[in-house]
């Protein structure tokens, strides 16, 4: 059997299924063991005694959270459409970072927590009408990971993380030949770089929206490079707009301004999200301010309150104070950050929860006037659309003390903890600042946070 590293087709159809379980019966036949492993999880001890057509359907259904075949061709027959979702965001993560994932929410499952049982019903649909999480089992845990990250199988996930993993060598490998390049455009060396091709312009223009274009020499907000260097690649360069992306989540504040400058399109989708989408997902505040002078992509009531915009947030509401339907056109998924991670359940149509959304991102990027609005039109302040992460979660990186301040006085409860790491406000304070546990803005903010907004 080869690997699993495909791309779902655009509109997976029942008769897609029954191959690839036929697919599945021959790997088990001939002995293959990835295909050995799968049907074992499912079936136990009963494949050795016969594995069946029948068997390999049943398999797929249970890897997809169906308790039969018939079920799971039923739900799929059901969707005219297929969300497709990107899975560059997984780069070079470890796989045993999601079996990590899975078996600590493995243990929330067991403790019937509230959190995970609501993530369970959500991802696995022979638990959509459980009332307790705590039959659940690590096949379940595993999905739901998978689930949250846009995988429809455990499996999958773990065959595209192999192959990011792949593609991420392959690309550092296409850096390293141009070690001798990059020096020579940290440096300034014009005339080396005058004779680079289109595409190794390209991939040094790549290279300069990471933090490191040269393992070793750190780059930060500024440039970090002549700028008569890099306009020498901007003049050869065929693209500019997939440097912009990353520049914008990597926080690289001067060559995001000079990016758009020189013609960078904001309003860009590069592996299915917008410089802006990143930058806010990443807590890069000056990056979004600066996007946001150009374009806000897209236009919706999270992204107005992520850019401090309140003119716009009022807009998204009728006379009457009800959120008009068009003001969600986009709704944000930080399962696309690249940081590997699950973000939330399924988004629903409910004002509350849209509303919610764009309350702890005007939070997190410390925009206080649209943080007091929401609060002054009734949001709580300890609504956490994303896995119990609230305003306050959501605050802390930053450092918006004023915002802090805010939600504290409002009544915001730092003992709450998030459904993912488990963490309540002040761990998220230690782990923010793990790197600057000394910072005086790390002791002020603790002191906030476990002593009231009085202090």
């Amino acid at each position: 059997m080869s690997d699993r590293h495909f791309e779902l087709p655009a509109h997976p159809n029942a008769e897609y299924y029954r191959k690839q379980a036929k697919h599945l019966h021959h790997a088990y036949a001939a002995g293959d063991a990835a295909a050995g492993a799968r049907v074992a999880d499912a079936l136990g001890d009963r494949a050795g005694e016969r594995f069946l057509l029948s068997d390999a359907q049943f398999v797929l259904a249970q890897e997809h959270g169906f308790r039969t075949w018939p079920e799971f061709r039923a739900h799929i027959e059901s969707r005219s459409t297929i969300e497709e979702r990107p899975v560059s965001r997984l780069m070079g993560v470890m796989p045993g970072i999601y079996a990590s994932m899975a078996d600590t929410l493995l243990t929330e499952l067991s403790r019937d927590s509230p959190g995970a049982l609501r993530r369970l019903r959500a991802y696995v649909p022979r638990h959509a009408t459980a009332r307790s999480a705590a039959t659940a089992g690590l096949r379940d845990a595993r999905l739901i990971i998978a689930r949250e990250l846009g995988f429809p199988t455990w499996q999958e996930l773990l065959s595209f993380t192999e192959k990011s993993r792949h593609d991420l060598s392959e690309h550092r490998r296409r850096r390293q030949r141009l070690h001798r390049e990059a020096e020579a455009l940290l440096t300034g060396n014009t005339d080396q770089l005058a004779q680079l091709t289109a595409e190794q312009a390209d991939t040094l223009l790549h290279m300069l929206a990471g933090p490191e274009t040269i393992p070793g020499v750190r780059l930060c907000k500024e440039l970090g490079a002549p700028r008569a260097a890099v306009a020498v690649l901007l003049r050869k360069a065929t693209d500019l707009d997939l440097p912009l992306t990353w520049a914008a989540r990597f926080n690289r504040v001067g060559y995001v301004r000079l990016l758009l400058d020189a013609g960078a399109d904001p309003g860009t989708r590069t592996l299915g999200i917008t410089p802006l989408e990143n930058a806010v997902y990443h807590g890069n505040t000056e990056v979004v301010d600066l996007l946001a002078v150009h374009a806000i992509v897209p236009q919706a009531l999270w992204t107005y309150a992520a850019c401090g915009r309140l003119d716009l947030v009022r807009t998204c509401f009728d006379g009457d104070g009800m959120l008009r339907p068009d003001a969600a056109p986009a709704r944000p998924d930080l399962a696309d950050t690249g940081a590997g991670f699950p973000s939330r359940l399924p988004p629903t149509d409910d004002p509350e929860e849209i509303i919610g959304e764009a309350f702890v991102h005007a939070c997190q990027h410390g925009r206080i006037e649209v943080v007091r609005w929401f609060l002054d039109h009734g949001v709580h302040p300890d609504v956490a659309p994303y896995l119990g992460r609230t305003g306050l979660h959501w605050a802390i990186p930053g450092g918006h003390l004023p915002v802090i301040r805010l939600l504290l006085e409002r009544g915001a409860d730092p003992s709450l903890r998030d459904d993912l790491l488990r963490t309540d406000a002040d761990g998220w304070l230690r782990i923010s600042y793990a790197a600057r546990p000394h910072d005086p803005e790390a002791h002020h903010l603790h002191n906030l946070i476990t002593s009231g907004p009085t202090h």
